[in-house]
């Protein structure tokens, strides 16, 4: 084969790649979702051409730099939340709500013959739950206990029953520094009588705030107690509602908060010593001025917002529209729900507890 028949049949070879290499990138051009490159194909005229390979080679240049940038940004190592610790030099101490599992003293009931049926009927009045007491009742039996409970001052009796702040806190002192405990004691009724807060100072406008602030973690720097439970002096039969147990309930809450002393205490015997460990969980809403302000409405009989005043409203507000009372130990000048109440109309409900927010 001659030097000029090999030029010829490798210019031949050229062209027919060129064809195919036309055909591929007209069939890509064609057929690609890449519009940029589709429409400058297409396009009419030159200025348009030039107009879509432009805004092709833009695009694509931005898209290199965000590329760029993204990368950059990640070799740094970003943190998108970062947490902070604050040592405080100080916290202030709860509340410290004291309540003896005895409502009544055995001495206050026989001095006063009192009867058993009396106590217990007149327990009834503690109970969210009725016990359904008049089924082991004669009609007759049911009506007597009523007439006695109306003559009754219901709150001086259950002062007067209670053993007092003197018999059961004998000894207080915080971080070292004695202190008269029941000088400063408030008494509170709950679902277990008579009960002691400790630790509580009161403004002028109502609002009650911590009496103590304690600087460092130990046993020996928070509050000591010495309570007397007054065993000797215990009823000898159950009180529905109550309990057999001998001892002390305690809860500590935020003193402007009711107690939950029923639901959330600590149960103490006699003849022990119970240290309990505490830390504080601080809730923070959002700004008020971008998201509103959620708990900052009033309560009735609470002077600050608090998540167990708000539910303590509930369960008020249900049981007023079943009995037109209250409960014994719920603040308010509406009147008082007595055992019939509590036993004949006053019925189980799941209050709306999610109305309320923690705060």
């Amino acid at each position: 084969m001659t030097e000029k028949e090999s030029e010829k049949e490798e210019k031949g070879s050229s062209d027919e790649l060129e064809v195919i290499n036309h055909e591929l990138n007209k069939d890509f051009l064609e057929t690609t979702t890449f519009h940029g490159l589709v429409m400058a194909y297409h396009a009419s005229n030159t200025p348009e051409k030039i107009f879509w390979i432009s805004a092709c080679t833009i695009g694509f240049g931005l898209l290199v730099s965000q590329i760029f940038l993204l990368l950059s940004r990640y070799s740094t190592h970003p943190i998108n939340t970062i947490v902070t610790r604050h040592y405080a030099d100080e916290l202030s101490f709860p509340a410290v709500t004291l309540c003896n599992f005895n409502s009544f003293k055995a001495s206050y009931i026989a001095a006063n013959n009192i009867t058993e049926s009396q106590v217990r009927y007149f327990r009834e009045m503690f109970n969210v739950v009725p016990s359904y007491f008049k089924l082991n009742r004669s009609q007759a039996e049911v009506q007597q206990l009523d007439a006695w409970i109306d003559s009754l001052d219901i709150m001086q009796f259950v002062t007067d029953a209670a053993f007092t702040c003197e018999e059961t806190i004998r000894f207080c002192q915080f971080s070292g520094e004695v202190f008269d405990c029941c000088a400063e004691a408030l008494p509170v009724l709950t679902g277990h009588g008579l009960c002691w807060t400790l630790g509580v100072r009161t403004h002028s406008n109502g609002t009650r705030y911590s009496r103590f602030a304690q600087y460092f973690q130990s046993s020996d720097a928070g509050l000591s107690a010495w309570v007397n439970v007054h065993s000797e002096d215990y009823t000898d039969f159950y009180i529905p509602g109550s309990t057999q147990d001998q001892g002390i309930r305690i809860n500590f809450h935020l003193p402007h908060s009711p107690t939950t002393v029923d639901t959330d205490g600590y149960a103490v015997p006699p003849g022990v010593h119970t240290y309990a460990y505490l830390d504080v969980t601080k809730y923070i809403s959002l700004r008020s001025d971008n998201w509103g302000d959620c708990v900052n409405f009033p309560l009735p009989h609470y002077n600050v917002y608090s998540y167990e005043a708000c539910v303590n409203n509930i369960i008020a507000s249900e049981i007023w529209d079943q009995c037109h009372c209250r409960l014994i130990f719920q603040l308010g000048d509406t009147p008082t729900c007595k055992p019939k109440d509590m036993i004949t109309c006053v019925q189980p409900f799941a209050s709306d507890q999610c109305k309320c927010l923690i705060v």
